[in-house]
Protein backbone atom coordinates (compact mmCIF):
# COMPACT_ATOMS: atom_id res chain seq x y z
CA UNK A 1 0.00 0.00 0.00
CA UNK A 2 2.56 2.41 1.10
CA UNK A 3 4.62 1.65 -2.72
CA UNK A 4 1.63 2.19 -4.21
CA UNK A 5 0.53 5.76 -2.33
CA UNK A 6 3.98 6.58 -3.26
CA UNK A 7 3.79 6.08 -7.26
CA UNK A 8 0.66 7.99 -6.92
CA UNK A 9 2.34 10.96 -5.18
CA UNK A 10 5.09 10.65 -7.88
CA UNK A 11 2.22 10.64 -10.96
CA UNK A 12 0.67 14.16 -9.37
CA UNK A 13 3.77 16.05 -8.73
CA UNK A 14 4.78 15.23 -12.02
CA UNK A 15 1.43 16.24 -13.94
CA UNK A 16 1.28 19.77 -11.62
CA UNK A 17 5.17 20.27 -13.18
CA UNK A 18 4.30 19.85 -16.62
CA UNK A 19 1.99 20.98 -19.05
CA UNK A 20 0.92 19.25 -22.78
CA UNK A 21 0.38 22.96 -24.71
CA UNK A 22 3.09 25.71 -25.67
CA UNK A 23 2.24 29.17 -24.42
CA UNK A 24 2.74 32.33 -26.08
CA UNK A 25 1.66 35.80 -27.33
CA UNK A 26 1.18 37.93 -30.54
CA UNK A 27 4.04 40.36 -30.90
CA UNK A 28 1.21 43.65 -30.76
CA UNK A 29 3.39 46.46 -29.48
CA UNK A 30 2.71 48.29 -25.95
CA UNK A 31 3.45 51.70 -27.65
CA UNK A 32 4.66 52.84 -31.13
CA UNK A 33 7.85 53.60 -30.19
CA UNK A 34 10.92 51.47 -29.64
CA UNK A 35 10.43 51.25 -26.29
CA UNK A 36 7.13 50.08 -26.30
CA UNK A 37 8.04 47.60 -28.91
CA UNK A 38 10.89 46.00 -27.19
CA UNK A 39 8.89 46.11 -24.08
CA UNK A 40 6.30 43.89 -25.33
CA UNK A 41 8.71 41.82 -27.38
CA UNK A 42 10.83 41.35 -24.00
CA UNK A 43 7.72 39.87 -22.32
CA UNK A 44 7.02 37.33 -25.00
CA UNK A 45 10.51 35.91 -25.39
CA UNK A 46 10.63 35.68 -21.23
CA UNK A 47 6.92 34.27 -20.84
CA UNK A 48 6.43 32.03 -23.81
CA UNK A 49 7.65 29.22 -25.79
CA UNK A 50 5.72 29.71 -29.10
CA UNK A 51 4.96 33.12 -31.04
CA UNK A 52 1.95 34.48 -33.46
CA UNK A 53 2.83 36.57 -36.21
CA UNK A 54 -0.76 37.19 -37.67
CA UNK A 55 -0.20 38.24 -41.78
CA UNK A 56 -3.03 40.81 -41.57
CA UNK A 57 -3.87 44.27 -42.71
CA UNK A 58 -4.30 42.89 -46.26
CA UNK A 59 -2.88 40.54 -49.10
CA UNK A 60 -0.55 41.71 -51.95
CA UNK A 61 -3.03 40.28 -54.43
CA UNK A 62 -1.75 41.16 -57.90
CA UNK A 63 1.54 40.43 -56.73
CA UNK A 64 0.31 37.31 -55.51
CA UNK A 65 -1.37 36.72 -58.48
CA UNK A 66 1.27 37.59 -61.02
CA UNK A 67 4.06 36.00 -59.32
CA UNK A 68 5.65 39.60 -59.12
CA UNK A 69 8.21 40.63 -55.77
CA UNK A 70 6.26 42.03 -53.03
CA UNK A 71 6.02 44.84 -51.60
CA UNK A 72 8.71 45.91 -48.95
CA UNK A 73 6.30 45.27 -46.19
CA UNK A 74 5.31 42.02 -47.39
CA UNK A 75 9.34 41.21 -47.44
CA UNK A 76 10.06 42.06 -44.41
CA UNK A 77 7.92 39.91 -42.50
CA UNK A 78 8.66 37.03 -44.59
CA UNK A 79 12.32 37.96 -43.47
CA UNK A 80 11.15 38.73 -39.04
CA UNK A 81 13.77 36.38 -37.19
CA UNK A 82 12.00 34.89 -34.32
CA UNK A 83 13.72 33.88 -30.79
CA UNK A 84 15.85 31.19 -30.53
CA UNK A 85 14.00 28.12 -29.58
CA UNK A 86 10.06 29.43 -30.19
CA UNK A 87 7.93 27.73 -31.96
CA UNK A 88 6.04 30.08 -34.33
CA UNK A 89 2.37 29.28 -35.13
CA UNK A 90 1.48 31.71 -38.70
CA UNK A 91 -2.17 32.91 -39.06
CA UNK A 92 -2.79 34.24 -42.91
CA UNK A 93 -6.25 36.15 -43.14
CA UNK A 94 -7.79 36.28 -46.23
CA UNK A 95 -10.92 38.77 -44.85
CA UNK A 96 -11.02 42.29 -44.12
CA UNK A 97 -10.50 43.36 -40.72
CA UNK A 98 -14.56 44.18 -39.92
CA UNK A 99 -14.62 40.05 -41.08
CA UNK A 100 -17.42 41.18 -43.60
CA UNK A 101 -15.67 40.64 -46.85
CA UNK A 102 -12.52 40.12 -48.94
CA UNK A 103 -9.15 41.78 -47.40
CA UNK A 104 -7.78 44.52 -48.60
CA UNK A 105 -4.81 45.56 -50.26
CA UNK A 106 -1.07 45.27 -48.48
CA UNK A 107 1.13 47.40 -50.30
CA UNK A 108 3.73 50.03 -48.87
CA UNK A 109 1.22 50.12 -46.36
CA UNK A 110 -1.92 48.34 -44.48
CA UNK A 111 -5.31 47.72 -45.84
CA UNK A 112 -4.72 50.06 -49.08
CA UNK A 113 -7.50 50.27 -51.37
CA UNK A 114 -7.83 47.59 -54.17
CA UNK A 115 -6.02 47.95 -57.02
CA UNK A 116 -8.99 48.77 -59.62
CA UNK A 117 -8.42 45.27 -61.25
CA UNK A 118 -9.09 43.93 -57.98
CA UNK A 119 -12.20 45.32 -56.35
CA UNK A 120 -14.57 43.43 -57.91
CA UNK A 121 -13.27 39.89 -57.33
CA UNK A 122 -14.92 37.32 -55.36
CA UNK A 123 -13.64 34.86 -52.85
CA UNK A 124 -14.32 32.08 -54.86
CA UNK A 125 -12.90 34.12 -58.39
CA UNK A 126 -9.83 32.53 -59.96
CA UNK A 127 -8.02 35.35 -59.51
CA UNK A 128 -8.13 35.23 -55.85
CA UNK A 129 -7.96 31.18 -55.62
CA UNK A 130 -4.41 31.62 -57.13
CA UNK A 131 -3.36 34.84 -55.59
CA UNK A 132 -4.33 33.12 -52.06
CA UNK A 133 -2.38 29.81 -53.05
CA UNK A 134 0.52 31.12 -53.96
CA UNK A 135 1.08 34.17 -50.77
CA UNK A 136 0.32 31.29 -48.40
CA UNK A 137 2.58 28.89 -49.77
CA UNK A 138 5.48 31.75 -50.10
CA UNK A 139 4.99 32.52 -46.78
CA UNK A 140 5.43 29.24 -45.28
CA UNK A 141 8.40 28.62 -47.54
CA UNK A 142 10.02 31.94 -45.88
CA UNK A 143 8.77 31.37 -42.41
CA UNK A 144 8.65 27.94 -41.86
CA UNK A 145 5.99 28.04 -39.78
CA UNK A 146 5.20 24.98 -37.21
CA UNK A 147 1.83 25.90 -37.06
CA UNK A 148 -0.55 27.58 -40.12
CA UNK A 149 -4.05 29.23 -39.58
CA UNK A 150 -5.79 30.16 -43.23
CA UNK A 151 -8.50 32.30 -42.43
CA UNK A 152 -8.68 33.99 -39.14
CA UNK A 153 -12.01 33.69 -36.99
CA UNK A 154 -13.59 32.55 -40.61
CA UNK A 155 -16.65 31.82 -38.95
CA UNK A 156 -17.42 35.13 -38.67
CA UNK A 157 -18.47 35.40 -41.92
CA UNK A 158 -20.69 34.06 -41.91
CA UNK A 159 -22.72 36.40 -39.30
CA UNK A 160 -21.37 39.33 -41.06
CA UNK A 161 -22.67 38.47 -44.92
CA UNK A 162 -23.77 35.40 -45.14
CA UNK A 163 -24.08 35.23 -48.37
CA UNK A 164 -20.43 35.46 -49.12
CA UNK A 165 -19.88 32.15 -46.91
CA UNK A 166 -19.59 29.42 -49.54
CA UNK A 167 -17.43 31.41 -51.78
CA UNK A 168 -15.21 31.98 -48.49
CA UNK A 169 -15.25 28.51 -47.87
CA UNK A 170 -14.15 27.36 -50.96
CA UNK A 171 -11.11 29.90 -51.05
CA UNK A 172 -10.09 27.99 -47.38
CA UNK A 173 -10.24 24.70 -48.96
CA UNK A 174 -8.67 25.24 -51.85
CA UNK A 175 -5.71 27.08 -50.37
CA UNK A 176 -5.49 24.82 -47.77
CA UNK A 177 -5.13 21.81 -50.05
CA UNK A 178 -2.73 23.17 -51.93
CA UNK A 179 -0.84 24.03 -48.99
CA UNK A 180 -0.99 20.36 -47.41
CA UNK A 181 -0.21 18.40 -51.01
CA UNK A 182 3.56 20.86 -50.78
CA UNK A 183 3.51 20.46 -46.60
CA UNK A 184 1.97 17.16 -45.40
CA UNK A 185 3.02 17.27 -41.83
CA UNK A 186 1.87 20.82 -41.13
CA UNK A 187 -0.67 21.21 -38.99
CA UNK A 188 -3.27 23.46 -41.62
CA UNK A 189 -6.53 25.02 -40.21
CA UNK A 190 -8.57 28.16 -39.76
CA UNK A 191 -10.04 30.12 -36.53
CA UNK A 192 -13.13 30.32 -35.01
CA UNK A 193 -14.10 32.91 -32.91
CA UNK A 194 -16.08 31.28 -29.91
CA UNK A 195 -18.79 33.92 -29.47
CA UNK A 196 -19.92 33.89 -33.05
CA UNK A 197 -20.09 29.89 -32.74
CA UNK A 198 -22.00 30.09 -30.06
CA UNK A 199 -24.66 32.55 -31.27
CA UNK A 200 -23.62 35.17 -28.74
CA UNK A 201 -22.28 37.69 -31.44
CA UNK A 202 -25.44 39.98 -32.49
CA UNK A 203 -27.23 38.39 -35.65
CA UNK A 204 -25.38 35.01 -35.12
CA UNK A 205 -26.73 31.68 -35.71
CA UNK A 206 -25.75 29.09 -33.85
CA UNK A 207 -27.51 26.47 -35.28
CA UNK A 208 -25.80 27.20 -38.53
CA UNK A 209 -22.74 27.90 -37.05
CA UNK A 210 -22.51 24.75 -35.65
CA UNK A 211 -23.25 23.08 -38.93
CA UNK A 212 -20.58 25.04 -40.97
CA UNK A 213 -17.94 25.07 -38.78
CA UNK A 214 -18.72 21.12 -38.03
CA UNK A 215 -18.71 20.64 -41.51
CA UNK A 216 -15.24 22.25 -42.48
CA UNK A 217 -13.51 20.81 -39.07
CA UNK A 218 -14.48 16.92 -40.32
CA UNK A 219 -12.01 17.19 -43.50
CA UNK A 220 -10.38 20.44 -43.59
CA UNK A 221 -8.85 21.41 -40.24
CA UNK A 222 -5.87 19.41 -38.93
CA UNK A 223 -6.80 21.28 -35.58
CA UNK A 224 -10.16 23.43 -34.24
CA UNK A 225 -8.67 26.97 -33.08
CA UNK A 226 -10.63 28.77 -30.78
CA UNK A 227 -10.42 32.43 -30.54
CA UNK A 228 -11.57 33.80 -26.79
CA UNK A 229 -12.76 37.20 -25.26
CA UNK A 230 -15.49 36.80 -22.83
CA UNK A 231 -15.35 40.43 -21.79
CA UNK A 232 -16.80 40.61 -25.68
CA UNK A 233 -19.82 39.13 -24.95
CA UNK A 234 -23.09 39.65 -22.34
CA UNK A 235 -24.12 36.76 -22.76
CA UNK A 236 -21.26 35.23 -21.15
CA UNK A 237 -21.40 34.30 -17.29
CA UNK A 238 -19.29 35.59 -14.38
CA UNK A 239 -17.17 34.68 -13.37
CA UNK A 240 -15.87 33.10 -16.50
CA UNK A 241 -17.55 29.22 -16.56
CA UNK A 242 -15.17 26.34 -17.20
CA UNK A 243 -18.29 24.29 -19.15
CA UNK A 244 -17.89 27.45 -21.71
CA UNK A 245 -14.82 25.27 -23.18
CA UNK A 246 -17.00 22.41 -22.56
CA UNK A 247 -17.71 21.73 -26.93
CA UNK A 248 -13.97 22.37 -27.50
CA UNK A 249 -13.29 18.37 -27.92
CA UNK A 250 -16.59 17.00 -29.32
CA UNK A 251 -15.01 17.40 -33.21
CA UNK A 252 -12.34 15.18 -32.01
CA UNK A 253 -9.67 17.27 -32.98
CA UNK A 254 -6.54 18.69 -31.10
CA UNK A 255 -7.13 22.00 -29.61
CA UNK A 256 -6.02 25.34 -29.74
CA UNK A 257 -6.46 28.93 -28.68
CA UNK A 258 -5.42 31.18 -31.58
CA UNK A 259 -6.28 34.16 -29.89
CA UNK A 260 -7.33 35.33 -26.13
CA UNK A 261 -7.23 37.59 -23.33
CA UNK A 262 -9.60 39.25 -20.99
CA UNK A 263 -9.98 43.13 -20.02
CA UNK A 264 -8.66 43.41 -16.12
CA UNK A 265 -10.62 46.70 -16.43
CA UNK A 266 -14.06 47.97 -17.57
CA UNK A 267 -13.97 49.73 -21.31
CA UNK A 268 -16.42 52.40 -22.40
CA UNK A 269 -17.13 52.39 -25.77
CA UNK A 270 -18.92 55.73 -25.75
CA UNK A 271 -19.60 55.51 -29.99
CA UNK A 272 -21.99 52.25 -29.30
CA UNK A 273 -23.37 53.47 -25.70
CA UNK A 274 -21.62 50.32 -24.35
CA UNK A 275 -19.38 49.40 -21.47
CA UNK A 276 -17.38 46.27 -21.76
CA UNK A 277 -16.95 44.97 -18.37
CA UNK A 278 -13.72 43.36 -16.61
CA UNK A 279 -11.79 43.47 -13.35
CA UNK A 280 -8.42 41.91 -12.16
CA UNK A 281 -9.95 39.62 -10.29
CA UNK A 282 -12.16 38.36 -13.74
CA UNK A 283 -8.54 38.40 -15.73
CA UNK A 284 -6.78 35.92 -13.08
CA UNK A 285 -10.20 33.92 -12.76
CA UNK A 286 -9.92 33.69 -16.95
CA UNK A 287 -6.56 32.96 -17.73
CA UNK A 288 -6.84 30.01 -14.66
CA UNK A 289 -9.59 28.66 -16.19
CA UNK A 290 -8.60 28.89 -19.38
CA UNK A 291 -5.15 27.25 -18.55
CA UNK A 292 -6.57 24.48 -16.25
CA UNK A 293 -8.70 22.84 -19.17
CA UNK A 294 -5.77 23.43 -21.41
CA UNK A 295 -4.00 20.52 -19.43
CA UNK A 296 -6.89 18.86 -18.77
CA UNK A 297 -7.97 18.38 -22.52
CA UNK A 298 -4.43 18.94 -23.87
CA UNK A 299 -4.78 21.60 -25.81
CA UNK A 300 -1.44 22.17 -28.08
CA UNK A 301 -0.86 25.84 -27.62
CA UNK A 302 -2.51 28.57 -26.10
CA UNK A 303 -2.40 32.27 -27.07
CA UNK A 304 -2.75 35.65 -25.24
CA UNK A 305 -3.03 38.05 -27.95
CA UNK A 306 -1.43 40.86 -26.09
CA UNK A 307 1.77 40.63 -23.57
CA UNK A 308 1.04 44.43 -22.82
CA UNK A 309 -1.38 46.80 -21.71
CA UNK A 310 -1.33 49.44 -24.47
CA UNK A 311 -2.92 52.53 -23.23
CA UNK A 312 -0.10 54.42 -24.78
CA UNK A 313 -0.66 53.16 -28.24
CA UNK A 314 -4.33 53.78 -28.17
CA UNK A 315 -3.77 57.60 -27.21
CA UNK A 316 -1.91 57.93 -30.24
CA UNK A 317 -4.42 56.17 -32.84
CA UNK A 318 -7.06 58.22 -34.94
CA UNK A 319 -10.45 57.78 -34.42
CA UNK A 320 -12.52 55.35 -34.55
CA UNK A 321 -9.58 53.36 -34.83
CA UNK A 322 -8.67 54.11 -30.88
CA UNK A 323 -11.95 53.32 -29.51
CA UNK A 324 -11.81 49.99 -31.45
CA UNK A 325 -8.59 49.40 -29.95
CA UNK A 326 -9.46 50.31 -26.57
CA UNK A 327 -11.37 46.58 -26.43
CA UNK A 328 -8.77 44.99 -26.02
CA UNK A 329 -6.57 47.70 -24.24
CA UNK A 330 -6.17 46.18 -20.67
CA UNK A 331 -5.83 42.44 -22.13
CA UNK A 332 -2.45 42.64 -21.57
CA UNK A 333 -0.22 40.36 -18.15
CA UNK A 334 1.50 43.40 -17.56
CA UNK A 335 0.80 46.74 -17.43
CA UNK A 336 1.76 49.95 -19.53
CA UNK A 337 5.07 50.21 -17.27
CA UNK A 338 6.11 46.53 -17.09
CA UNK A 339 4.77 45.79 -14.18
CA UNK A 340 3.51 41.95 -14.06
CA UNK A 341 0.16 42.09 -13.43
CA UNK A 342 -1.87 39.56 -11.03
CA UNK A 343 -2.99 37.46 -14.58
CA UNK A 344 0.36 37.36 -15.57
CA UNK A 345 1.90 35.74 -12.12
CA UNK A 346 -1.12 32.97 -12.85
CA UNK A 347 0.46 32.63 -16.43
CA UNK A 348 3.73 32.26 -15.35
CA UNK A 349 2.78 29.18 -12.70
CA UNK A 350 1.35 27.14 -15.81
CA UNK A 351 4.82 28.51 -17.81
CA UNK A 352 7.22 27.22 -15.51
CA UNK A 353 6.20 23.60 -16.23
CA UNK A 354 8.01 21.95 -18.43
CA UNK A 355 6.67 21.47 -21.84
CA UNK A 356 6.01 17.80 -22.35
CA UNK A 357 4.06 17.40 -25.76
Amino acid sequence: MLALALSIAILTQTASETRPFLMGFTPWPADITIEGIKLSEDFAAKHGDIVSEMLMGGIPWPEAYAGKPYPKSVQDLFAKKRTKGTKLFLSISFLNDNRAGLSLYKGTTDNMPLPSEWKDKNFDSSETIQALKRYSLDAVEAMKPDYLAIGVELNALMTNTPSQWQAAKKLYKLTRAAVKAKHPSLPVFFTCEVNHYKGYSQGADAILQDREVSDLLKNDADIFAMSIYPHMSYAIKRPFPASYLDFATKFGKPVTVSESGMTSKNVELKSYKLTLFGSTEDQVHFVDTLLSRAVKDKYKFVINFATTDFEKLCKKLPSPADEIASIWEFTGLQDENGALKPAGKKWDEYFKRKWVP
